[in-house]
């Protein structure tokens, strides 16, 4: 059985959310933030606060630093590097937005972040280790908790932890 035939009903319209938010955002790929925005009506991640706008606040903040995680920009601190100052003076002489990563040239459709792919695998992997025959947004939130960057930093944030979601999907049915 081939991947795409596992996916759920609500997983397969998650990855096609996902396109859109990238497209809405004008981002150059889909990245897991547009997986999570997608999501975030998901059963598995009920009764979690979740706000979008907080959300999307984040991954601007996310891209505006080229990157840079809240525990990125706290290590370069603890150096002596405010990232902020750095950041706005870059801009203030470069011009806005500057270190966002641009759209890369593409000819069909939306590219996929590496991120995004990985997250793809390893949701796979979350459905067998749960012996689980299908592929459910669980699996997706689960392996978007084990990634690093600002997608696992924000949902461990609001609480959403790998053992909460595990044992959420651990008593999911397919659907």
């Amino acid at each position: 059985m081939m991947i795409a035939e596992r996916f759920t009903r609500e997983a397969r319209e998650a990855v096609r959310t996902a396109v859109r938010e990238a497209e809405q955002d004008r981002a150059g790929e889909v990245g897991v933030e547009h997986l999570l925005l997608a999501l975030l009506d998901a059963p598995v991640l009920a009764g979690f606060d979740l706000p979008r706008a907080g959300l999307e606040t984040a991954f601007r903040d996310y891209r505006r630093k080229g990157g840079l995680t809240k525990a990125d920009a706290e290590a370069l601190r603890g150096l002596g590097i405010d990232v902020d100052q750095v950041i706005d003076s870059v801009e203030q002489s470069l011009g806005s937005g500057v270190l966002r990563p641009g759209p890369r040239k593409r000819w069909f459709g939306m590219p996929l972040e590496a991120d995004f792919k990985k997250a793809l695998e390893n949701s796979l992997r979350e459905s067998r280790d749960l012996g689980h025959n299908y592929l459910g947004a669980e699996h997706i939130v689960l392996a978007l908790l084990q990634g690093r960057g600002i997608v696992a930093e924000v949902l461990t944030e609001h609480g959403v932890t790998y053992e909460e979601i595990r044992k959420r999907a651990a008593s999911a049915r397919a659907r």
